[in-house]
Parts: structure tokens; sequence; C-alpha cells
């Protein structure tokens, strides 16, 4: 099931995307949300990386002896 999501997009963006649109042949809408399907899942993995690194840290299973820090960087 799909949903409607509404964003704010500054205006050098919006051209960009309307030129790939454009040039593409898919529509705005359709390449927003295949931009946001690979960031939250790119970010999702980074998380997971983080969490079971973490994880190996405090059973000191780590290769690392630094603290993991995953921070959404947007």
């Amino acid at each position: 099931m799909k949903t409607t999501i509404a964003l704010r997009l500054d205006p050098e963006t919006r051209e960009k995307l309307d030129l790939l649109a454009e040039a593409s042949g898919y529509s705005p809408a359709t390449l927003v949300a295949e931009a946001v399907r690979r960031f939250v899942d790119f970010e999702l993995a980074a998380l997971a990386a983080a969490q079971a690194e973490q994880a190996a840290l405090e059973n000191g299973n780590s290769e690392t002896k630094l603290p993991i820090n995953w921070k959404l960087t947007v």
C-alpha cells in the first residue's frame, strides 16, 4: 500500500529534479520515492551495523576500541 507525503524542496533542487525527470522519462514523484527508498535502506543498514558494532564492543568482541556514534545526517 502506498501513502502520500508532502515535502518542500528549495527551487534549485526542484529544478534539478525536473531536469532529471525529463531526461529519464520518470515523473518527479517516482524519482523522489526511489530516492527516499534508497536513503531509508542505506540509513537502516548503517544503523544496524552501528548497533552490531556497539554490541560487539560491549561484549568485548570488537576490533575497534572507539565508541560507535551513529547519527542521521540530513
